[in-house]
């Protein structure tokens, strides 16, 4: 199978801005592809395959070398498209027309199993060579393809669940079982595709799957008509939302994307293995400070998402734990149909059970959530807005009736979350956007004040409005002070309120200071800037919330 093909999936996936034209597409692709293409094809859309044989910068030398374009013209055009693999793509249109194209039938599995990783046994001479050689026979439209795969930059808007869902479709079997199947190291291969799509299922597939995860809604105002005494309180904690399942003797942990994490936290999947019953809990898995015994900050959490086989040292150096609210199975019995108030004695019941058992030695990586009985609204108010103290987003609400069901039901489980935390700063740099923003300077950077100097203290991209982008971007082309590659430097003029959900010290930043999930809330046409607030100001709220 060629790789028109593929060529053609990558740009009917790029274009599309629908999951389920996504997934059509994937679906209709899987079933016109033999296996290899197809093992290959999934290695690339699930990121498997990002190893960069060589950089954008080289890419780009390389061409200019060539062709004999000035790299400060690849430069703008790079700061127009904001890819280096696309400019190159682009410039090496109506080149080499003559030549004729010999690799116009070359497959995907050729493509990278052989052509791509050949390159590194190549001296640099050669290698430039093959390269230029491989431009002139390849067919324009496989270029882009080339070149992502090539720079270790092939990214396209399809996850791992996208996979899922059209193999699930395309063969007719529960996503969970295909997501099971993609588990693990995944190695391009006709066995591994085959295996992928088998209509047959092992019991261990049919023992790991999760149930459907029942979500909260944010508050309503209406809630606070009810008693009080109508609702189980419980911490909002920051961390990856996970049902925990034990069944037959295997673990599974399960998060709220479909995705199996069993490889990056060994160490929770082998202690929850050594209880005696079958169970299946929804709950949080958070990095954990033991000796405050409170949430460490999610950023540490991150650090552990993006390891696969983390080492003694990582897993010492992050602990995690597993904090349980809840009892969906236990040994075989789906009491998900039970009220709440019921399954949390259930769920207490066995906690204390396992833990009292010495040989299963959980405490330390397991606990269940710890209830707050506020007496009244204003005192719940009261709880939510201490939360941040313990390093909590909030209160979850759950009406105490309320059975497990699936998806965001509305009338039984509620975010209470605190307000974000709010500085006024002002716009100091704006660096061209890529993708779809590509042409337009969409990210951002602010700063607050320090005496008479601007310190950058956050940048962000999201917040604007499409026709705010574009006067700000007409705003920023007209006041640059100096550039820097991508980068422009702007004359300190505009004012924005910045919204974020957490600020910490750090001392990898200038200012002192670091924030979470910053983003734009308001722009401030109204205030000068010397009406932005200053670090002072945030060390102050920092000194408040903490």
């Amino acid at each position: 199978m060629s790789l028109k093909k593929f060529s053609e999936l990558f740009v009917d996936l790029d274009s599309s801005n629908s999951t389920n034209n996504k997934i059509e597409v994937l679906k209709n692709y899987f079933f016109s592809n033999d296996p290899i293409d197809n093992s290959w094809a999934i290695y690339l859309l699930t990121g498997k395959s990002n190893k960069r044989f060589i950089s954008g910068r080289y890419l780009k030398n390389l061409f200019s070398q060539i062709y004999e374009y000035p790299v400060w013209l690849i430069d703008t055009c790079y700061l127009k498209v904001g890819d280096s693999a696309e400019v190159i793509t682009l410039l090496l249109k109506n080149k080499n027309t003559s030549r004729k194209k010999e690799l116009s039938n070359i497959s995907l599995n050729e493509l990278l199993s052989k052509t791509i990783p050949d390159l590194s046994k190549l001296n640099e001479e050669e290698k430039n060579l093959q390269i230029k050689n491989i431009w002139e026979r390849l067919p324009e439209d496989y270029h882009l393809i080339f070149n992502k795969i090539l720079t270790g930059t092939f990214r396209v808007g399809v996850s791992t669940g996208l996979i899922t869902k059209s193999i699930s479709k395309l063969i007719n079997i529960d996503e969970e079982i295909i997501s099971h199947r993609l588990m693990g190291n995944f190695k391009p291969s006709i066995d591994s595709y085959e295996f992928l799509i088998n209509r047959k299922i092992n019991l261990e597939e049919l023992n790991s799957k999760p149930f459907p995860f029942l979500l909260a809604n944010t508050i309503e105002d209406k809630i606070f008509k009810n008693s009080i005494n109508d609702f189980q309180f419980e911490w909002k904690y920051d961390g990856i939302r996970l049902q925990l399942i034990k069944r037959s003797g295997n673990v599974s942990l399960w998060t709220r994307g479909q995705e199996l994490v069993n490889e990056s936290f060994p160490e929770l999947v082998e202690k929850m293995s050594h209880i005696k019953d079958d169970f299946v809990l929804d709950g949080e898995l958070l990095v954990w400070n033991f000796k405050e015994q409170i949430a460490s900050d999610f950023s540490l959490l991150q650090k552990r998402i993006n390891r696969k086989s983390p080492t003694r040292s990582i897993q010492i150096k992050y602990p995690i734990i597993f904090i349980a609210y809840d009892l969906l199975e236990i040994n075989g019995r789906d009491i998900r149909e039970i009220k709440l108030e019921n399954r949390r004695i259930e769920l207490e019941k066995y906690f204390s059970k396992w833990q009292n058992k010495i040989e299963n030695n959980i405490s330390d990586i397991f606990k269940i959530c710890d209830l707050i009985f506020p007496n009244d609204w204003p005192d719940a108010l009261t709880y939510k807005e201490k939360s941040r103290e313990n390093n909590t987003e909030g209160l979850i609400i759950k009406k105490k009736t309320s059975i497990y069901s699936s998806g965001r039901k509305k009338g039984i489980w509620w975010k209470y979350k605190v307000d974000p935390m709010q500085l006024d700063a002002v716009l100091i740099y704006a660096k061209g956007g890529s993708g779809r923003r590509a042409g337009l300077y969409t990210d951002y950077s602010f700063a607050l004040w320090k005496d008479e100097e601007l310190i950058k203290f956050a940048s962000a991209y999201s917040g604007l409005t499409n026709i705010e982008i574009k006067e700000l971007d007409k705003w920023i082309r007209k006041n640059t002070i100096e550039k820097f590659g991508p980068v422009r430097s702007l004359k300190p003029e505009m004012v924005f309120e910045i919204s974020f959900e957490k600020i910490q010290i750090s001392k990898r930043h200038k200012s002192g200071i670091a924030v979470r999930f910053p983003r734009i809330t308001k722009w401030r046409k109204d205030k000068k800037i010397n009406d932005a607030d200053s670090l002072e100001n945030a060390y102050e709220l920092m000194k408040k919330i903490s």
